[in-house]
């Protein structure tokens, strides 16, 4: 047995599901049950399908992914001291293949591919459940829009981005449930990985229901909006743009008040979340808990100067960074009363998400600002920019008191949007996955960084290396940088 295998042994294993949530179920949790009788009847089935997204929401998994990309990406840092040691590897991309189980590259790798095995064990058994055939076919389709969203996480971590290398080594694809004996799957290319994402996005959007309307699980918008960012990545900007525009019908931007309520409660603007509750969360491994401005959660992140120095006076999102002036480094108290910025040594404290001690704090993952983002990238980038310009300014006149559309083009109309996107989305994990999707070069000044860096489009340690334990049981093919 391979026990050690993290894309096949858990796979093989017929616990593939995670328990779920306690206000979900008051049956014995479905990691007990061998796969098969998780969908043995219409209660389990359901308590299968909401124990997908529970794989989400474990620590180090999602909320972490966010911090990593937006700690490497230059906007945000790690405070030089006083850092618990947490992101500090990724901060310096210092990562190594041997970095044992508590490393990040190592976790990332290990639960994205669990959430895969559930995904695979869900698709394998769904058609065999006692439940109606078009529930079926609506549950396929949530299945298989989770792989593609878990598969994206990966291709993006480990590999090398597709406008740079579509060739190059992606990961193992892996679309069904292996047994122990079976051969590990090689790394397939970028390429590959995005047509078969592709393939479980374009199943859901003919077969998920389109009556859903839970924004804590898979809806038809949702499902636009993660095609949306796959073709993004593959720079085809005619259906980015065309599918962003299809997620953010039925989710109106919030009105500019709302930036400033904690990003922890869900909004009519999100198309997506994951729903914590006070008795299920990850506490202080949760996104808000790193970058709180009150040492309240772990209160690490900061922000740098130079991304500070992006927002006018009148621009709403400034306060993002204003905080209780009486508060600070003591107690939550009025955490959301908004006084002054406060700059530290290593950069501004930020107060974009709410830390509050009930936990519930649920987490965006697509909203609709986005979208409007990617549309504008993309008319963009096929040269319509009047398109663009309009696109563009639905988000900065939302935040931006006396915004006026823009009239730049080209190349500088280019930089509004990223500078845009940057300032919209920073602390959701988008700014280093955009770096380096644009073959842009990361440049971190000792302005801004205590270790600064200059790393420019394709270098290796853009990417994360393949667990070591992986590479010694299945011999798979190690990223270059890390052999």
């Amino acid at each position: 047995m391979k026990k050690n295998l993290y894309i096949t042994y858990i796979l093989a294993a017929g616990f593939a599901f995670s328990s779920c949530k306690k206000t979900y179920l008051d049956t014995a949790p479905v990691l007990s049950v061998e796969s098969s009788d998780a969908f043995s009847s219409p209660s389990r089935v359901n308590a299968a399908m909401i124990g997908l997204y529970d794989l989400m929401q474990p620590s180090q998994f999602t909320n972490h992914i966010f911090l990593t990309v937006d700690v490497k990406g230059g906007d945000q840092l790690i405070k030089s001291t006083g850092n618990y040691n947490r992101f500090v590897t990724e901060y310096q991309f210092t990562e190594i293949a041997n970095g044992g189980s508590g490393a990040l590259s190592f976790v990332f790798w290990k639960r994205a591919f669990e959430m895969i095995s559930s995904c695979n064990q869900a698709i394998v058994n769904l058609p065999k459940s006692p439940i109606a055939e078009d529930v079926k076919t609506d549950y396929l389709a949530e299945a298989r829009t989770l792989r593609a969203w878990a598969n994206h996480q990966l291709v993006r971590l480990y590999a090398q981005p597709y406008s740079v290398s579509p060739d190059g080594l992606g990961i193992p694809k892996v679309d069904k449930p292996l047994k122990a004996e079976d051969p590990t799957p090689a790394r397939s290319s970028v390429k590959e990985i995005y047509a078969f994402m592709l393939e479980d996005l374009k199943f859901a959007e003919q077969n998920l229901k389109k009556s859903r309307t839970n924004a804590f699980r898979i809806t038809i918008n949702a499902v636009y909006a993660l095609q949306a960012r796959l073709y993004l990545d593959m720079g085809n900007w005619a259906e980015a743009s065309n599918y962003a525009k299809k997620a953010r019908v039925g989710y109106p931007l919030d009105p500019a008040a709302t930036l400033l309520n904690g990003f922890v409660d869900k909004t009519p603007e999100w198309i997506w979340g994951l729903d914590y509750r006070t008795d299920d969360n990850t506490s202080f491994l949760m996104l808000a808990s790193f970058q709180e401005p009150y040492d309240i959660g772990y209160s690490t992140f900061r922000a740098s100067k130079s991304f500070f120095a992006l927002f006018a006076d009148n621009d709403i999102r400034k306060k993002q960074f204003y905080v209780n002036l009486d508060k600070v480094e003591t107690t939550v108290g009025d955490a959301l009363q908004r006084d002054d910025v406060v700059a530290t040594k290593d950069g501004y404290l930020m107060n974009k998400f709410y830390y509050r001690s009930t936990l519930d704090l649920d987490m965006p993952m697509i909203r609709s600002a986005e979208m409007y983002l990617i549309e504008a990238e993309a008319e963009s980038e096929l040269n319509n920019d009047a398109a663009a310009q309009t696109a563009l300014f639905e988000v900065q006149k939302r935040a931006i008191t006396g915004a006026v559309k823009s009239t730049n083009t080209g190349e500088a109309l280019k930089t509004e949007i990223e500078n845009e996107r940057r300032k919209e989305l920073h602390g959701e994990g988008f700014r280093f996955f955009d770096i380096i999707r644009r073959k842009k070069t990361l440049v971190r000044t000792a302005a801004d960084h205590w270790r600064p860096i200059t790393q420019a489009s394709g270098n290796g340690r853009n990417i994360l290396p393949i667990p070591q334990r992986e590479i010694d049981i299945s011999h798979l093919e190690q990223n270059p940088a890390y052999k």
